[in-house]
Order: C-alpha cells, then sequence, then structure tokens
C-alpha cells in the first residue's frame, strides 16, 4: 500500500506542477495586458492519515489560484488617480482660458484699454482733428468688438464644457452598468466567494472599469464577502451587487439646472473629485467667473463713459435723436427700464443753429422722492415737448425721441445731475447691457462729428473730452475703488495664480500617483525573469515526480515477480 500511497502524492505533484505551469503561461502571456493582475497558485498539504505508529503525508493539492493584488494600495491609487484627473483637466481648462484672454504677453483687452484711452489722449491735443476724431471711435469699436468676441467665446467654451459633462454623465452610466454586471458574473463564478480560486480575467475587466471610473468621479470601493463590490459617491451609493444607479445633466430652467442628479431620486450628486468636478467648476466658477467680471467691466464701461459724454456737446447739434433704451412711460423713474438708477436733479438742454452758435437755455428737471409729484419718462418728455422748437415723444416700442420742428435750429444736452441723460440711453458713447451686446452708438460710428468734446457748448471748450482722457484709469467709488483696467486687470491676475497654483499641484499630485502606481505595479504586475524561475521550479517539481512514480513502479514490478 506503501508504493501506491507513494505513486498517489508523485500524481498529485504532477498535476500540480502542471497548474502551476499554465498558471505561469498565463502570467507571461499578459505581461504587457493593460490592467492584468498577476496570478499565483496557492498549493497546500492534505490532511496526513494515521499508518500504525507512522503519520504519513498525502503529498500536495492545488488550493486555488488568486490575484496579487494589495487593496488598500489599490483604493489609494484609485483616490489618487482621481485627483490627478481632476488637476490634468483644470490644467487644459486654465489654460485654454488664457489663450481666450491672450493677455498675460501684454496683449488681448489690455492693449485695447490702452488703445481707446491714448485715442482720447491725441484727441485733446487736437480737439479739431476729423481724423483722430474718427480714430477715437474705430478704437472704442474695437474696444467693444474683442469684449463681446471674448465674452461670446467664453460662454461657446462654457457651452463646451456642459456637453462635455453630459457626455461623460453618460460614460458613468455605462461603467456603473458594466460593474454591476461584471459583479454578477465573478460571484457566480466564485460561487459567492465559496471557492478559494479568484475570476481572474473577470476581475481584471472590472479593475480596469473602476480605474476608469475613478478619473470620471471621485468613489469609494468596497468589496463584500460575496466578491461583489460597492461604489460610493459622497454619500450615495452608485453600485451595490448587481444593481447600479443612474446619472443624468438637468438641462431644465429651474434651479438644479446644469447639475448632476441621480435618476431615481432627482436628488443632486455630490461630486467631489474627478473629471465631472473640473467640469463643474470650469463651467461654474472659472468660466462663470471670467463671464461675470467681462460683464461687470462692460457695464461700467458703458456708464462712466455715456454718463460723461451724455451731458456734452459735438461739432454740432442734433436735428434729431432716439434714445437706445425700451422705457415705461408712467411707470416710477427707476422702475421704468432706465439702465441704473436716476438721482433727483435737473439736466439742460440748448437750442444752437447750425453753425453752433447759442440760442437759448432750458433746465429740465427730474423729481424724485414723493409719489404724487415725482418725474417719470412721459413727464420729462413732456417737460422737453413744451420747449419752443423742440418735439419729444415715447415713440411706440418705448424710446425717447426728440427732434427740431424749427428750420436752422438744432440742439445739445449739458449740466444732469441726475443722471437721466445716460441712463435713458441718449447721447450715448456706448450701447448695450453688457459685454456681449456691448458696441459703440450707431450714430457716433456714422458721424463722428457728434462726439461729445465740449461741456459748455457747441464748439465753446473740450471740458468734457479732458474728462473722458483716463477715464479708464480712474478709480469707480461704488466699486469700490476699482477702475476698469483694474477689473479687466483684477480678472487676469486670478486666472494667472489660479494657473500657476494648478500647475504645482498638478505635479505634486502625478509624482504622488507614480509613486503609488509603481507600488501597485510592483505587486500585480508580470516579472518575466520572476515567472522564469518559477516555470524551472515546476519543470523540476515534474521530472522529479516523475522519477518518484518510475522508482516506485519498478519496486511494483520486483514484488509481483517474487
Amino acid at each position: 500500500m506503501s508504493l501506491f500511497g507513494t505513486i498517489n502524492n508523485s500524481a498529485t505533484s504532477l498535476q500540480t506542477a502542471q497548474i502551476g505551469l499554465q498558471t505561469v503561461g498565463t502570467n507571461i502571456a499578459n505581461a504587457d495586458t493593460e490592467g492584468y493582475i498577476r496570478q499565483t497558485l496557492e498549493q497546500t498539504t492534505p490532511a496526513p492519515y494515521r499508518k500504525g505508529n507512522l503519520i504519513l503525508g498525502h503529498g500536495v493539492r492545488a488550493s486555488g489560484i488568486v490575484q496579487q493584488v494589495d487593496q488598500a494600495l489599490q483604493k489609494r491609487m484609485w483616490s489618487a488617480g482621481s485627483d490627478l484627473a481632476a488637476a490634468s483637466l483644470r490644467d487644459r481648462v486654465l489654460a485654454d482660458v488664457e489663450a481666450l484672454l491672450n493677455d498675460l504677453n501684454g496683449g488681448g483687452l489690455s492693449a485695447d484699454l490702452t488703445a481707446l484711452n491714448s485715442a482720447i489722449h491725441d484727441l485733446s491735443v487736437e480737439p479739431n482733428d476729423e481724423s483722430l476724431r474718427e480714430f477715437v471711435i474705430l478704437t472704442a469699436d474695437s474696444l467693444a468688438t474683442q469684449v463681446s468676441r471674448l465674452y461670446t467665446d467664453a460662454r461657446d467654451y462654457q457651452t463646451e464644457l456642459d456637453a462635455s459633462l453630459g457626455d461623460t454623465v453618460d460614460r458613468v452610466n455605462f461603467l456603473v452598468n458594466k460593474i454591476a454586471d461584471l459583479n454578477l458574473r465573478i460571484t457566480t463564478l466564485e460561487g459567492g466567494n465559496t471557492l478559494s480560486s479568484d475570476a481572474s480575467g473577470v476581475r481584471d475587466e472590472r479593475y480596469r472599469a473602476i480605474e476608469e471610473l475613478s478619473e470620471l468621479v471621485k468613489i469609494k470601493v468596497q468589496e463584500q464577502a460575496s466578491g461583489a463590490v460597492s461604489i460610493f459617491i459622497g454619500g450615495d451609493y452608485l453600485v451595490a451587487d448587481t444593481h447600479a444607479r443612474q446619472l443624468y445633466v438637468n438641462n431644465e430652467r429651474e434651479a438644479n439646472s446644469g447639475k448632476v442628479l441621480f435618476e431615481d431620486t432627482e436628488s443632486e450628486v455630490e461630486i467631489t473629485g474627478g473629471e465631472l468636478k473640473s467640469m463643474t467648476e470650469g463651467r461654474d466658477t472659472l468660466l462663470g467667473g471670467v463671464l461675470t467680471g467681462l460683464d461687470e467691466m462692460a457695464r461700467d464701461l458703458i456708464r462712466e463713459f455715456n454718463t460723461v459724454h451724455a451731458q456734452g456737446q459735438g461739432e454740432r447739434g442734433f436735428d434729431e435723436i432716439t434714445g437706445n433704451l425700451l422705457l415705461k412711460p408712467t411707470a416710477a423713474l427707476n422702475d421704468s427700464g432706465v439702465q441704473w438708477p436716476v438721482d433727483g436733479g435737473t439736466f439742460e438742454i440748448s437750442l444752437v443753429d447750425v453753425d453752433g452758435n447759442h440760442i437759448s437755455l432750458h433746465q429740465i428737471d427730474v423729481r424724485q422722492g414723493n409719489p404724487v409729484t415725482a418725474s417719470s419718462v412721459q413727464t420729462i418728455v413732456n417737460d422737453i415737448n413744451a420747449i419752443d422748437g423742440l418735439s419729444a415723444q415715447v415713440m411706440p416700442a418705448g424710446e425717447i425721441h426728440i427732434e427740431s420742428d424749427l428750420e436752422g435750429v438744432r440742439f445739445a444736452f449739458g449740466a444732469d445731475s441726475s443722471g437721466f441723460l445716460a441712463a435713458a440711453g441718449l447721447n450715448s458713447f456706448f450701447v448695450g447691457n453688457g459685454a456681449e451686446s456691448l458696441s459703440v452708438a450707431p450714430l457716433l460710428k456714422s458721424n463722428p462729428h457728434f462726439l461729445s468734446v465740449s461741456a459748455t457748448g457747441v464748439g465753446q471748450d473740450t471740458a468734457t473730452l479732458n474728462t473722458l482722457v483716463d477715464l479708464i484709469e480712474r478709480d469707480i467709488e461704488r466699486d469700490g475703488g476699482s477702475s476698469i483696467r483694474d477689473q479687466y486687470t483684477q480678472i487676469v491676475t486670478r486666472l494667472s495664480q489660479t494657473a500657476a497654483n494648478q500647475k504645482a499641484e498638478l505635479s505634486g499630485l502625478a509624482q504622488y500617483y507614480a509613486t503609488l502606481n509603481s507600488e501597485h505595479l510592483a505587486i500585480t504586475g508580470v516579472n518575466i525573469d520572476e515567472e522564469a524561475i518559477r516555470m524551472i521550479a515546476y519543470q523540476r517539481t515534474f521530472q522529479a515526480s516523475s522519477r518518484v512514480i518510475a522508482v516506485a513502479n519498478e519496486m511494483l514490478d520486483i514484488l509481483t515477480s517474487l
């Protein structure tokens, strides 16, 4: 019986060596397969048996084929990969926005602001130079075009990020569905973890899916006793065994518009990392901040220039003028659609002849406070209409229209302490309600002679023009002392500082992830030299076990021949 026992022990050794050699072959075949996790054969000694006073062994048994992986390290690497993917995308978005602004090398809007200020300064030295007057309008129009283009480009990029967000959410949904399906396959193959072997190929596929998912959104992964994994995002689960939750981007015009929500509960997803985080930050915070900053700068540009320009006179008076705002004639003045609040005060309208000589001066009251006596757009228009030689009305759409009804008589504005003229869109330098719609007033572009130069009368002085000089550089008290240029400089400075910090963060995260990945590959990766050593060991085991069987067989032949 002992010889048969010896043959049986050697036979199990042969089988184990064959399985080990097959495992080595699988490892070598997948040495260059991305995401492959190295397998090893686990061997155990079966329970011994008693024969007389002896306790004899039963050879060796292949107990399982398992993957070599440090799950704690793997989770840290997924977390670091999520942070790295988020930082990489933020860096790309920042670089794209820097390219849009094109202002880190002294170009962009800074150059356009300087050009406009220089053109106004040159005209203040030679106020009668027609070419310089036209050049002021051209440089102002160029600035307005650049502001509008930059705003449109930034908004288009915001729209692109929004579309990419939807595509990424679709990819997240695909991956969580795939992981749920792989959970089912793994638990089926492994018998709910009742077997001691890993479903290696399927686990590799799930590992790659989880790794990709972790780059898209920061997740927490917990492996269950059954071999399935549960995946959490924030405080909610994405995958539980074979159930996967779906996400969607809400594009409805409501409070949660543009946010990522769960389909089943319509609650907002807590996104703390990954590309989804960078997309939402880039869309809402970075580009949203640029758009808001450009809008605020454009509105201040419109208000500051129009406040000065509206109460000045050009080289000639107006035959007629139409405001560029649609107003509510009978509403309270500050509720009528004026571009900014109007104070109580007065403004002047002077009548002049075709050569600009003074004919008469009229003061229009703008009353605020008492609801009964307070001015409305209509009462102000009525007061203008009462001036002999002028006809004024509110057009059907809401614009104020004023025209001279006497041959050879023109009119001009001046000394507005109420701010009504500029706020109502009369004699404007710029038109628009923000960065996107910013433009030079069509009247100025068609006839630069109406560019306001004088404050006291047509051709009398250059006070208005002198006030426009360096207006871009002048601090605005209502904005906390920031000038128009300061506002734009702050946009560029914040962006450049954020980009510099982001590059430093990206470099640190890349090094940290590389370290974790190196440790991970040292455990999971296939080393051809190590596999060759194992192959030789299994070969020698197979040869030695074969020799034992041959010797035992010879001994049996001898016994049977006696």
